[in-house]
């Protein structure tokens, strides 16, 4: 606890009254809690605690922004001495690497104001002034199924058959590499062909799904062959299904295997593009064969249509333009046998 409080009172966020609320000495160290000379400090930490119900990894993303951005400017401060013109003065006084990390910085800000004024700590809510920056989405990078077969062999035959496996079924099951990580062998149904989502592992902790929902996957052929081989390397394991070939244990994150992943792009001359892109080389593959799109977002584990619709609709659109062509040369090659027999006739 002296730790704790040490590296509280370092950053500017210990509050006495939070471990000592009886003490007749409280008031020499700082004002109570929604007293209305609060910090900024005192209210993001009190923040935080009351969301102990967040996800570690998420909470220590909060932490991580806010020391780092947020703290040495405001943690100090009076809450309600804070405008939103003091907000965009920090936001200002920063490089942003993009417009996305800088909305993503002030999110728990914005959340902190939005409470500390339900509360009542604060009269107005001058986060609500901030605007967020537009942000432009990049599009997928997928392999095409030729640069998915080149990579693959290559995995094959220079690679631990545990990563050659591992992202066999990274590209042919479309599974979020949390969810991925967190596969048991007991998820798997050989009968049905199917794995049953319903976990993830992020920072070495096992949580929910990213949408809070269960879901099976289908295993087409070459997922199935690939969790068969992993199978026959570890018949008598009964936990996670990906192990790291160098610790012999799961893997805590994607770490180990992001490393060959780039290797092997490197070593068969493919463009380098983040291992994420194999969930969508699953998609862009099936929509590319004709894929039923509200079978695919299932697949996928997305809530809505939407997603899927959003990010994918250049392939889609080129499945439709292909069956649209189609229809257009059909009738053509129609309209001339007609025209040709037509002719036939009249020559008689």
């Amino acid at each position: 606890m002296r730790d704790e409080i040490i590296a509280k009172i370092k950053v500017g966020v210990f509050n006495y009254y939070d471990y000592f609320p009886d003490s007749k000495s409280a008031e020499k160290y700082g004002p109570k809690p929604h007293s209305r000379d609060v910090t900024f400090g005192q209210v993001a930490q009190r923040w935080l605690a009351g969301h102990d119900h967040i996800v570690k990894s998420t909470r220590t993303g909060y932490k991580n922004v806010l020391n780092r951005y947020w703290m040495p400017r405001l943690a100090r401060m009076p809450i309600r001495a804070i405008t939103g013109a003091v907000l965009k003065e920090v936001i200002a006084s920063y490089t942003w690497r993009n417009a996305k990390t800088r909305n993503n910085a002030f999110s728990p800000v914005r959340m902190i104001f939005e409470e500390a004024f339900y509360d009542g700590i604060i009269d107005t809510n001058p986060a609500a002034r901030v605007r967020s920056s537009k942000t432009q989405n990049k599009p997928p990078d997928p392999l095409t199924l030729a640069e998915v077969n080149l990579l693959l062999d290559h995995m094959a035959e220079q690679l631990p058959p545990e990563i050659h496996a591992y992202f066999e079924v990274a590209i042919f099951t479309g599974l979020r590499t949390s969810e991925q990580l967190a596969v048991l062998w007991s998820d798997i149904d050989w009968v049905a062909k199917t794995i049953k989502i319903d976990k993830a592992k992020v920072m070495k902790e096992v949580k929910g799904t990213k949408t809070c929902q269960v879901r099976d996957v289908e295993l087409n052929s070459r997922a199935l062959s690939a969790l068969k081989r992993l199978r026959q390397l570890y018949p008598d394991n009964e936990g996670e299904v990906f192990i790291d070939p160098i610790t012999g244990s799961p893997f805590v994150d994607d770490k180990p295997p992001r490393l060959q992943w780039y290797a092997a792009l490197d070593a068969v001359g493919l463009r380098r593009r983040v291992p994420y892109q194999c969930r969508h080389t699953f998609a862009t593959l099936n929509l590319t064969a004709g894929a039923n799109p509200m079978w695919l977002a299932r697949q996928l584990g997305h809530t809505t249509m939407k997603m899927l619709l959003s990010t994918y609709s250049r392939w889609i659109d080129g499945v439709d333009a292909r069956k649209e062509l189609s229809r257009l040369e059909t009738y053509m090659s129609g309209q001339s046998s007609g025209q040709a027999g037509d002719k036939e006739e009249s020559e008689e």
